[in-house]
C-alpha cells in the first residue's frame, strides 16, 4: 500500500511538473487608447527555455481556448481570434475610460491519471486616467505596480476572486532564461527586482483536491496554472 501511494505521488508530481514547465500567456500593452484598436496575442510554450510552441504542438485541446473581454462597466464579450504559426491574435477597440480585463481560462480535455490541468491568463488594460473596476476573477495574478522599471521592486499578488492566496508557488521567468521561484505571503503578495530589461512571464500554480467526472475520466485533482506577462523597461 505504501509503495502504491509513493508511486501515485511521484506520477502526480511529474505530471504537474510537465505542465508547470509549459504555460499559456497573454501578451498585450497594459495601456490602451480610446477608440483605437488594441492588439492581444496568446502564446503557449516554455518561456524559461525561451521556447514558444507552434500551435500544432499545443497540449491536448488548449488551442481551442476562448478569450473574453470585460469592460470597465462589467460587460463581458467573447473576442474572435486569428491563427498564426505559433500564437493567436485578437483585438478590441476601447470605447470608454477605465480598466479592461482580458481573460483566457481553459481546462485541457486530456487528463493524466487522476489529475486534470487548467491553464489561464489574465491581463489588465488601462484606458485614460479613470481607474474603473476590475471585478472578481478566478485564480489569477495581478501586478501592483503602475510601471515596471529595471532595478525597481515589482510587486504582484495572487488572488482567487477577491481572496488572497497565501503560500502559493510563483515562478518568475525572465529574458535569457533567468528564473526565480517565490511563495506568496499571508496577503498573497510576492516581489522581486528585475536586473534585465525585457519581457517577464510570471506563473502561479496550485493543486486543488476535487473529485469529478471530466470527459469520461474520473479525476480527483485539478492543477491550476495562471500567468501574467509584464514588460520591464
Amino acid at each position: 500500500m505504501k509503495i502504491k501511494l509513493i508511486l501515485t505521488f511521484i506520477i502526480s508530481f511529474v505530471a504537474a511538473g510537465l505542465c508547470q514547465a509549459h504555460a499559456l500567456w497573454i501578451e498585450t500593452s497594459s495601456e490602451g487608447q480610446l477608440n483605437k484598436k488594441h492588439i492581444v496575442k496568446v502564446y503557449y510554450g516554455e518561456y524559461a527555455e525561451q521556447l514558444i510552441d507552434s500551435i500544432d504542438n499545443w497540449y491536448s485541446d488548449v488551442k481551442d481556448f476562448e478569450i473574453f473581454l470585460t469592460s470597465p462597466k462589467g460587460n463581458k464579450i467573447k473576442l474572435d481570434k486569428q491563427t498564426n504559426s505559433d500564437h493567436f491574435v485578437s483585438e478590441f477597440v476601447p470605447t470608454e475610460d477605465g480598466i479592461y480585463t482580458i481573460s483566457v481560462i481553459h481546462g485541457a480535455k486530456e487528463a493524466y491519471e487522476t489529475m486534470r490541468f487548467e491553464f489561464s491568463s489574465i491581463a489588465f488594460v488601462k484606458v485614460g486616467k479613470q481607474e474603473g473596476m476590475t471585478g472578481e476573477h478566478p485564480f489569477h495574478l495581478k501586478s501592483l505596480n503602475d510601471n515596471e522599471k529595471l532595478g525597481s521592486e515589482i510587486n504582484l499578488a495572487v488572488y482567487d476572486n477577491s481572496i488572497p492566496q497565501k503560500e502559493t508557488e510563483v515562478i518568475i521567468m525572465g529574458p535569457e532564461g533567468w528564473t526565480k521561484t517565490l511563495h506568496s505571503d499571508a496577503l498573497g503578495k510576492v516581489s522581486f527586482k528585475p536586473l534585465i530589461p525585457g519581457k517577464y512571464i510570471i506563473e502561479a500554480s496550485k493543486t486543488d483536491e476535487k473529485t469529478e467526472n471530466w470527459n469520461n475520466q474520473k479525476i480527483d485533482k485539478i492543477w491550476r496554472g495562471t500567468t501574467i506577462a509584464i514588460q520591464v523597461k
